[in-house]
């Protein structure tokens, strides 16, 4: 399948941009759509305020209560979620065919007309509180934000708050918030709407035009660039959580590389050999070998939309074999640093990505995920199409020479959260 020759791409609204793809499943329509105004976009006050918004969407409008809402969905078998991204407000819909035209429509209604009610808010904001108070004891989630936090100073977009601070602001947050934020972020101007089963184009952007043509724009700010990464320092951190059977650790450091950046290929394949499957180097040693954890691998995160990110290796461990399993990813990553990764591993690991984008292309869910991700990012549909390209174009020298370039051994950030022996 060629992405330029299957997607039909059009703007049936000013602001409003749609990615059609028809398939061969029968009676069923994946919708997927986004548009700016996710966590970063919250302001400087309060960043809970999109999270709190887009989940309230389906809480009820001005025609229809929330349990309307649900009677409608319902009877239709059909589903409609609302989600806040880092930089998106994310919708999904799933429906059948025969009921596209009244599940756009209420997609539309729950976006342009959400009214915010203050007993639901306090429902959601209860149950967000509980879940957090919840999560304090999550090892995983805790060592990656002390990490995060080593790496970036407040003000970067990888920046991620405490627990504690999260719940102060949620907390804060009414309904005043939620409608002042929908009033200026809401509305067309960067909104893209991607759409894959069986589904025709004229249809789609006919209900399209109908519910959404006359809705006002959005007046969001422009974004600014993120500020620098903190500097980089060797650093160890360390958290404890009473009474845990394991420990989860996080090693690594920002890299100054985006997705944009020409070596950014040749980076995540290097980390991908290192610990990004089941087969990659770390499991085969850490785990298989050495026995010290169940579960550890690496990858590069958050270098996206022309914002530098870090990479990591994460491994969970007992209290006990916790200083044994650092001293050992430790070894592991010096010696993939020093001689690099072989022609083999990249053989290997180039048919596995390529293998694994294919398979994602075998939903519609996991189509319009790639369809829709590539419209944000404001890459042409093409661009897809040369992704199994410039894998196979990797070469070892040149990932070899990246890893050297982009990671320092000497400069990690260590950071452990749970009980240690």
């Amino acid at each position: 399948m060629k992405f330029k020759e299957s997607v039909i791409t059009d703007e049936p609204v000013k602001g409003l941009s749609t990615f059609i793809i028809p398939t061969k499943v029968k009676d069923v329509v994946t919708i997927s759509g986004s548009m700016l105004g996710g966590i970063l976009f919250s302001g400087n006050e309060n960043n809970k305020i999109s999270s709190l918004t887009s989940s309230m969407l389906d809480k009820g409008t001005q025609n229809k209560s929330k349990h309307q809402i649900s009677d409608e969905l319902e009877s239709m078998g059909a589903e409609i979620s609302f989600i806040s991204s880092n930089r998106h407000i994310n919708f999904t819909a799933h429906c059948l065919k025969s009921n596209l035209g009244l599940v756009v429509e209420l997609v539309a209604e729950q976006l342009k007309h959400p009214v915010f009610p203050d007993e639901e808010l306090a429902l959601l904001k209860k149950r967000m509180i509980g879940n957090l108070e919840i999560s304090k004891d999550d090892t995983k989630k805790q060592a990656l934000i002390s990490f995060l936090q080593e790496l970036y100073p407040e003000k970067h977009h990888n920046y991620r708050s405490t627990i504690e601070e999260s719940i102060e602001r949620i907390e804060t947050i009414t309904s005043r918030d939620l409608i002042k934020f929908h009033k200026k972020i809401f509305g067309l101007g960067s909104l893209n709407i991607a759409a894959a089963g069986d589904i025709s184009n004229k249809d789609l952007i006919a209900h399209i035009r109908k519910n959404f043509d006359g809705w006002g724009a959005q007046t969001i700010d422009k974004l600014e660039e993120s500020v620098p990464a903190n500097k980089r320092s060797q650093s160890s951190l360390n958290k404890n959580i009473k009474d845990k059977t394991s420990s989860d650790i996080y090693i690594g450091q920002s890299v100054d590389i985006n997705d944009d950046n020409e070596d950014y290929m040749s980076l995540m394949m290097g980390v991908y050999i290192l610990g990004g499957n089941f087969s990659a180097r770390l499991m085969q040693t850490v785990r298989d070998e050495q026995g010290l954890t169940y579960g550890i691998g690496s990858t590069v995160a958050s270098c996206a939309y022309g914002t530098s990110g870090h990479w990591y290796t994460w491994g969970t461990f007992a209290p006990k074999l916790v200083e044994k399993g650092i001293k050992s990813t430790h070894e592991q990553i010096k010696e993939w640093y020093t001689n690099g990764v072989t022609e083999q591993e990249l053989k290997s690991k180039k048919t596995t990505l390529n293998g694994s984008f294919q398979v994602s292309l075998d939903t519609t869910g996991g189509l319009i995920d790639k369809i829709l991700t590539n419209a944000e990012k404001g890459r042409h549909i093409s661009y897809l199409d040369s992704y199994t390209d410039k894998i196979n174009k990797l070469d070892q020298k040149q990932i070899n020479s990246t890893i050297q370039e982009y990671i320092d051994p000497t400069m990690f950030v260590t950071s452990v959260a749970g009980s240690r022996d």
